[in-house]
């Protein structure tokens, strides 16, 4: 394209309901279905219809008395603008993984500005595929048209004209043949043309401007300047949220927590596509179920490891799920993420010594994900782990808490030689029976909370040759005769 700039405008003409329809089972999106509204006093009309319902007789606009007659089995729902502006914004979150200039058209539209988005996609046609890519994804109807102005590129896609063209020349010969009525021109101005028999824009954009001016004002001076390609207003670019909360509408009641897997996987992709922009992970969710009587069902489900894949959370959500039960039917579905981490890149490496590091971290990374399907199934109280804590006392120097794999805190002696298993209590022995190999190591603590003790402690064999941690209490340290041996644990 000669221009230094180009956008394309996303229309979808019946987002409110490709979206209802995604959430049914193939059977269901099967049946006639439509959506209504009433403006003012007027009677109730069709806005949006899907295929079953066109094949059957309804167009839109058509009175809802006739449609209802044409189709008795007909659904029908009321039209919400707000709720497809939510849809809307939606969509451009999902796109916005790709394309960072998105403005919203509400409720129906999107402006992208593409021109600087060939370098990164190998091209136009590259782009086109990106895109094409991103709206398979998701299950809308869709009209995709280029313009060398926003005005140009809305006007075709909302006229039903799908042109990519990189040539201004194609544009404007699509752009003439586009009816006087969807000019996107006040009602009053396109009656006021079609009386003087212009019907269409290819006829208006030949006039001089100079006279379009003098007779329609200031107005139409910059339309026909933007239709031209000559001035570009400034547009809102959309911003993703700092926080993640969407809802949907489950257009019947839904009794279990299972049966609200299919929207929640919806929920779960609109989230990935979020953490993808920021390239954020998330360690903790909220599952909100909507009731008929306003009560809300909260469901927290934390995960071992930073997240951010649709599969990944799926499957840990699923098995938290299995627990649960709803008391009352849901009507709504809300999903809430707060709890982000800046996500980890990885890197390869030839050197040996990184190499290791590397595997030692995929090791750690396995063993939070086995944790966080276990604390999922089982819940995080059934799954513990071992704790180091600031105290020299080999009792007082470990508890168990409920949290995530992760490396283990910094401590008093962590330096020191410790086994892995103490006994539940220390046990006497009969020195005479070890064979000593390291120590002693003194420990004498305790005196501040009235819990004292002198320990000397000896890593041994014994008769087994078998590796254990033994100590002698030493009462007095003058006196052999009060020594006491013990085996507090062993080494693995």
């Amino acid at each position: 394209m000669k221009q230094s700039k180009f956008w394309w405008y996303l229309h979808v003409p019946q987002l409110l309901l490709d979206e209802q329809l995604s959430l049914q089972s193939k059977a269901q999106q099967q049946q006639p279905q439509v959506l209504c509204t009433s403006e003012g006093q007027r009677r109730r009309q069709v806005v949006q219809a899907n295929r079953a319902a066109i094949a059957g007789g309804v167009r839109l606009g058509m009175a809802e008395v006739t449609a209802s007659t044409l189709l008795p089995d007909l659904q029908q729902r009321d039209y919400d603008e707000a709720r497809e502006t939510q849809v809307l914004r939606r969509l451009a979150q999902w796109l916005h993984q790709d394309i960072a200039q998105i403005a919203l058209y509400p409720p129906q539209g999107l402006l992208l500005a593409v021109h600087d988005l060939q370098r990164m996609y190998g091209g136009y046609v590259g782009v086109q595929r990106q895109l094409q890519r991103r709206l398979r994804g998701i299950a809308v109807q869709s009209v995709v048209a280029a313009g060398y102005s926003p005005l140009v590129a809305r006007i075709l896609a909302q006229s039903g004209k799908n042109v990519l063209s990189t040539e201004k020349a194609a544009l404007q010969q699509a752009l003439g043949q586009v009816p006087i009525t969807q000019s996107l021109l006040p009602s009053q101005q396109q009656q006021q043309l079609q009386d003087v028999g212009i019907e269409q824009l290819a006829p208006l954009l030949a006039l001089p401007v100079a006279e379009l001016g003098a007779r329609f004002g200031r107005s139409m001076l910059s339309y026909m300047a933007q239709l031209k390609g000559e001035l570009l207003p400034p547009q809102q670019w959309y911003r993703p949220p700092l926080r993640f909360r969407e809802r949907l509408d489950l257009l019947t009641e839904v009794a279990s927590w299972q049966q609200l897997l299919f929207p929640l996987r919806r929920l779960l992709q609109q989230l990935e596509a979020f953490l993808q922009v920021r390239q954020l992970s998330v360690t903790e969710l909220a599952l909100i179920a909507h009731h008929r009587d306003k009560r809300q069902t909260f469901v927290r489900v934390a995960f071992a490891l930073p997240l951010w894949r649709q599969r990944d959370m799926l499957q840990l959500v699923q098995l938290q799920l299995e627990r649960q039960q709803l008391k009352t039917p849901a009507l709504e579905l809300s999903l809430r993420a707060e709890d982000f981490s800046a996500r980890e890149a990885q890197h390869g490496s030839w050197l040996p010594a990184q190499q290791d590091a590397h595997a030692q971290r995929n090791e750690q990374r396995q063993l939070q994900a086995l944790v966080g399907k276990l604390q999922a199934r089982l819940g995080e109280q059934a799954v513990q782990q071992a704790q180091l804590a600031q105290d020299w006392r080999p009792e007082q120097a470990q508890y168990w808490q409920a949290s995530a794999v992760d490396e283990q805190p910094t401590a008093t002696g962590a330096s020191l030689p410790r086994p892995l298993w103490l006994l539940p209590e220390a046990e006497p022995i009969n020195v005479s029976d070890w064979q000593l190999q390291w120590g002693p190591e003194r420990l004498q603590s305790g005196w501040w909370d009235g819990q004292s003790m002198v320990r000397d402690y000896f890593i041994a064999l014994d008769r087994w040759q078998r590796q254990g941690w033994i100590y002698r209490a030493c009462v007095d340290e003058q006196s052999a005769s009060n020594e006491q041996w013990y085996l507090h644990g062993w080494y693995s």
